[in-house]
C-alpha cells in the first residue's frame, strides 16, 4: 500500500493517463485504429493498475493476520509429527 499512496506513483499514473489522452487526441481522423491501440494499452494499464491494487490490499490482510496468528497460543490438538508427510524422523 505504501507505493500506491506515493506521490509520485500517484504523479506517474496521472502522467500516463493524460499522455494516453494527448496521443488520442493527437491521430488523424483516418486513424482508428491507432486509436484502438493507445485505448487498448490504456485499458490494459488500468487493469494492471486494478491487480496491483489488489495485491497490496491482500499483501496486507495476510501480514495482518499473521501477525495476530503469531500472538496466539500453539493449538494443543495439533501434532506437529502429522505435518511430516514424509515421515523423516526429528532428532
Amino acid at each position: 500500500m505504501e507505493l500506491l499512496s506515493n506521490e509520485a506513483f500517484k504523479a506517474l499514473v496521472a502522467m500516463y493517463e493524460q499522455q494516453c489522452a494527448a496521443d488520442i487526441l493527437a491521430t488523424q481522423p483516418q486513424e482508428v485504429k491507432r486509436r484502438e491501440q493507445i485505448y487498448a494499452s490504456y485499458l490494459g494499464f488500468e487493469g494492471f493498475l486494478a491487480l496491483v491494487r489488489k495485491f497490496a490490499e491482500a499483501s496486507e490482510t495476510l501480514a495482518t493476520h499473521q501477525s495476530k496468528q503469531v500472538d496466539a497460543a500453539p493449538d494443543p490438538i495439533d501434532d506437529p509429527s502429522v505435518h511430516d508427510i514424509y515421515g523423516h524422523e526429528q532428532n
